[in-house]
């Protein structure tokens, strides 16, 4: 990249990345933002740019003429006047994790999907470090409570004895050109970012480009029937979830390459995660099967699953009250998520939703609701417009404070209060995390009034 001129559009924690690495590689840099500099969110990483020897521009207008490769901040839109002037000038657009592939030396495990590829992502980490190996978990993976970095950051400082483990959002794939991992996956593919794409077809075909450079030597790893997530023919594909795959369970037991675990033994609850443990088993096999045998990688993934403690923020058990159990589901942001988590509890749920939608269809979770004992909070800037997909006969409240005492109010002994947005958080919170903090310190004030009996 020596004498290359690297424009990066949008200052964030992938921007700074991008800046050092392509600094240290010998390019001219410059990082452009829109905003001006009083407007930033984070102005202290305006800082850290300049602290590298490359350039901040604010309150850019878009020129390109200068620029020989423009990598894109995920958040900028791929229709933007900018990308399609630098498109129409013949400059190069990249995403950041194109470019971090470009400098990586590593191997790469890649995860993409609608839901659970956060935990698919964080499990292929923790197995590959039961099995011995250098694992970096990174990319669009965030909140977790496990060691994160950019994808940038990991590339430039991963050795070859070094696996990049790789959380890739749609909007990451909008720009790829070379990126190939070695094991990637799909873990799901249901309608959202609707806001983002012109329809459906379009946001799982983003999706789908996580195989596209890949070939013979590597694995995509998908669920058995699920024909939005199909593999390119030329990909060798690993199935889970079913009898005689390499991965699946049954009532009783999780079965990897022939080996079984009792799922008694294993703190892994809802069919959602014991499928996100049959994947990523898969995906640790596929970077690893030519250097270990299909025992060893069994035995290091069953060791990572019986230590396995859950993310912040997915199916985060916070405590019980009176039997009460609450739990924080702040990640999840679509209607399917919804469904797929409150379907993994026993018993009654009392669910607060709500926030910013993303043009997503809440109709279907009307009839699943409406045959089920669950009581619905909303709240949030969309409460009433979800109030009318849902059949109009829910609660709606102005904060998330107010629909948590309402729910706790009514669950009774053996029901769970949960955080289940099935929207963006936007509207009230700096971002999902913010969103399940808040949330946290009021079900944790509520759980500390134990009351005396």
């Amino acid at each position: 990249m020596t004498g290359k001129r690297i424009g990066v559009f949008g200052l964030g924690r992938s921007g700074l990345a991008v800046a050092k690495a392509a600094t240290k590689r010998g390019a001219s840099v410059t990082v452009y933002d829109q905003a001006q500099r009083a407007n930033l969110a984070k102005p202290e990483l305006a800082d850290e740019v300049e602290n590298t020897g490359a350039k901040v521009v604010f309150g850019w207008d878009g020129q390109v003429s200068h620029i020989d490769i423009l990598v894109s901040n995920p958040a900028v839109r791929k229709d933007h006047p900018t990308l399609l002037e630098a498109l129409e000038q013949g400059v190069e657009v990249w995403s950041e994790i194109e470019f971090g592939y470009q400098i990586c030396s590593a191997p790469i495990v890649a995860i993409t999907g609608t839901n659970g590829k956060s935990t698919t992502t964080v499990m292929t980490f923790l197995c590959l470090q039961s099995c011995g190996e250098a694992p970096i978990l990174c990319g669009n993976v965030f909140g977790t409570g496990y060691p994160e970095r950019t994808f940038t950051e990991a590339a430039d400082s991963a050795e070859r004895d070094n696996i990049l483990v790789a959380e890739i959002s749609s909007f990451q794939l909008e720009w790829i050109q070379k990126f190939k991992p070695t094991s990637a996956g799909i873990t799901n593919i249901t309608p959202d970012h609707l806001d983002r794409y012109e329809g459906f077809h379009e946001y799982a075909e983003t999706k789908r480009r996580i195989f596209q450079n890949m070939g013979r030597g590597d694995l995509a790893v998908v669920p058995r029937n699920h024909s939005e997530v199909a593999a390119p023919a030329n990909v060798k594909t690993a199935f889970f979830g079913c009898l005689g795959d390499l991965a699946y369970y049954d009532a009783e037991n999780l079965y990897l390459f022939g080996s079984s675990c009792n799922l008694r033994d294993l703190p892994i609850y809802g069919k959602h995660n014991l499928d996100n443990a049959c994947q990523s088993a898969l995906l640790v096999y596929g970077v690893l099967r030519t250097k270990k045998s299909s025992d060893e990688i069994a035995k290091g993934c069953f060791e990572a699953f019986r230590s396995f403690k859950g993310l912040a923020h997915r199916m985060e058990i916070l405590g019980s009250r009176n039997q009460v159990l609450v739990i924080n589901n702040s990640m999840c942001t679509n209607p399917a998520a919804v469904v797929s988590s409150t379907a993994s509890l026993p018993g009654k749920v009392h669910l607060l939703m709500g926030g910013l939608n993303k043009n997503l269809d809440f109709t279907p979770l009307e009839g699943y609701l409406a045959n089920s004992s669950h009581s619905v909070y909303l709240f949030g800037k969309n409460g009433n417009e979800l109030n009318q997909m849902l059949g109009g006969n829910r609660q709606v409240f102005s904060t998330m404070n107010q629909a948590f005492e309402a729910a706790s109010q009514q669950a009774m002994s053996g029901e769970t209060i949960m955080l289940a947005p099935g929207c963006a958080s936007s509207d009230q919170f700096k971002d999902f995390r913010d969103r399940g903090d808040v949330f946290k310190a009021i079900a944790m004030e509520w759980l500390r009034d134990e009351p005396l009996v």
